[in-house]
């Protein structure tokens, strides 16, 4: 990895003061004069931008993924219980949009000032540099709304040093037009220059980084469906209207096709050798309900079981004084009954069955009641292990099933049925999390592994089996998506504000009210918006500010829950469903 860092003195990094609400002190003074900025090699600056596009990824984990995202889809709760304030969040925080942005704006600029018979062979190399900046970009609009893009570092390019806020509207069109380019360039063009290893993402296949480019646009159609849904039908059929040369469609729909951040064996993960203190999250009672009566195999690949085995429960039956929880129970069908999770609502934290001390017996051996979030399946190098860290950055299960929710919804036919591709989504994820849990090396991970028979198991569950005419289809397939997400949470929970899924009373997979002292919590829809103590570019920021209706500084739960951004104004809420 050559990791080029002299973009960073520029002074277009310092406009991430404002682009971002949550980085407000990033200005100084510096040189904007190109002639005195060496010229790196384009290959080794996209090496850059791509790795810094999932590497940055320790707040992201330590921070957004595990104390909001994945609490807000109601997958985990905290091992200790739920506090009744873990609804008012801090800044959004960890997502390198703009170092990335810097980085592809002078592949761009390099590229776009080329003599015109060289120019022609970069046009692809080009287009791509737009994508992972988008898949970025996806992820900071959805916690923020509007931001700086179509202005952003332009300084040392003759812009300005106060760029407008574009609106979430805006970001979404610019980018399927940027996404609709991509496509048109990487899919036409011939005798385009190979960037190799460079891109260790594709080795280059420009087809499928045009199938990427497809899919974000999925993404971005998804988050439409409430917000615009003429216009999200518009884009389906555009997506859908694109073919690869034998007549498929060009997007991520097979294992080979998948966009995966996997830069090397020696890559750490997210924070490096810094924990991410994951495992202080225990799946969520509902969740593991669901999943254990499934038999779902991504349940014991992502959570690592209770202490409580047959020889504990005996111990402990033995010992005097010790009160079993009431799920501790013998025979022990492991590991789904050690994978029992607790409930959510800060009124039940100081239900002792879930969240009372370690168990103790009689020769002093300590038994954790819940199961935990398996951190080496996310840092496959933590506690000395020595396993290989992939990154599914945009996957063929979220594609799969993406479209089977379309197709049963109505919004898209021709292109198969809802059945087939929900069918093969939960094959896809399923594959997927194997794959990731075997490259971690995951404790024990050959008692753990995906079995032949499991995946016909699993769609043959009756909270799980796609029947023709039940109403419960739509239901069934977005709960597949939101656990296909688990280790994608930005998705996850985009899917869960999109849908309001899982949803109150469901007999499949049931919301539980957030309730503290019998009142339910709100739960944010956005982060707060912080005023910058540098006044430049300010008035940009509360213009936006205000046309969104936000207010300044609240970081409150039930603020952030009614004040949202563009695409969420007419979801449901949580737990409301469809």
């Amino acid at each position: 990895m050559n990791n080029k860092k002299i973009y960073k003195i520029l002074s277009v990094t310092l406009l991430s003061g404002l682009l971002l609400t949550n980085c407000t002190d990033r200005f100084a003074d510096t040189n904007l004069n190109p002639a005195e900025i060496n010229n790196p090699d384009l290959t080794h600056l996209f090496t850059d931008a791509l790795y810094k596009s999932a590497g940055d990824e320790y707040l992201q984990w330590f921070y957004n993924n595990s104390v909001y995202f994945w609490r807000f889809s109601q997958v985990t709760v905290a091992n200790g219980g739920t506090s009744s304030d873990f609804n008012n969040t801090g800044a959004l925080g960890g997502i390198p949009l703009y170092d990335v942005m810097i980085d592809m704006r002078e592949i761009q600029n390099r590229i776009d000032n080329m003599p015109e018979e060289q120019k022609g062979i970069y046009k692809a190399f080009r287009a791509v540099t737009k994508i992972p900046v988008i898949q970025l970009g996806i992820r900071a609009t959805d916690w923020q709304g509007s931001m700086v893009y179509s202005e952003a570092v332009d300084a040392r390019y003759g812009g300005n040093l106060e760029p407008k806020f574009d609106t979430q509207e805006e970001l979404f069109n610019t980018w399927l037009a940027e996404l609709d380019d991509a496509i048109n360039v990487l899919t036409s063009s011939s005798n385009q220059i190979s960037i190799g290893n460079q891109d260790f993402m594709y080795l280059s296949d420009w087809e499928k980084w045009a199938r990427y480019a497809n899919s974000l646009k999925l993404r971005i159609a998804a988050r439409l469906e409430v917000a615009d849904n003429a216009k999200m039908k518009q884009v389906l059929n555009s997506i859908i209207s694109k073919k690869d040369a034998n007549g498929n469609l060009l997007l991520i729909t097979e294992s080979g096709h998948q966009a995966i951040w996997a830069p090397g064996t020696q890559e750490m993960g997210p924070g490096g050798s810094n924990s991410l203190w994951i495992e202080n999250y225990a799946p969520s009672k509902n969740y593991s309900l669901y999943m254990r009566t499934n038999k779902d195999p991504r349940l014991r690949l992502t959570f690592r079981e209770n202490a409580l085995t047959e020889t504990a429960i005996t111990a402990l039956k033995n010992t005097p004084g010790v009160v079993l929880p009431r799920f501790a129970k013998l025979p022990v069908d492991d590991p789904w009954d050690r994978l029992v999770g607790g409930p959510v609502a800060p009124d039940s934290s100081g239900v002792t069955d879930y969240f009372g001390s370690a168990l103790i017996d009689s020769n002093n051996n300590h038994y954790n009641r819940l199961p935990f979030v398996e951190y080496n399946f996310i840092k496959p190098k933590q506690a000395g292990r020595n396993g290989e860290y992939i990154n599914y950055v945009l996957g063929a299960p979220e594609v799969c099933l993406y479209l089977a929710e379309f197709i049963e919804k109505g919004y898209i036919s021709g292109i198969g049925s809802a059945k087939d591709w929900y069918e093969k989504g939960i094959r896809l994820s399923l594959a997927n999390y194997d794959a990731r849990a075997k490259k971690a090396q995951i404790p024990d991970y050959d008692s753990k592994a995906l079995q032949s028979t499991e995946a016909d198991a699993l769609l043959a569950k009756d909270n799980v089996k796609y029947i023709a005419g039940d109403p419960k289809n739509v239901e069934k397939i977005i709960l597949q998506e939101i656990v296909n997400l688990f280790d994608n949470p930005y998705e996850m929970v985009a899917v869960t504000r999109r849908t309001g899924f899982p949803k109150k009373n469901s007999t499949i997979w049931a919301w539980e009210p957030y309730t503290a002292t019998g009142t339910v919590l709100k739960l944010p829809r956005r982060f707060p918006w912080t005023t910058p103590t540098i006044e430049k570019n300010l008035a940009n920021w509360n213009s936006a500010l205000n046309a969104q209706g936000f207010t300044a500084d609240d970081n409150q739960g039930s603020v952030l829950n009614s004040q949202r951004v563009w695409w969420d104004k007419k979801a449901p809420d949580y737990g409301e469903g469809q």
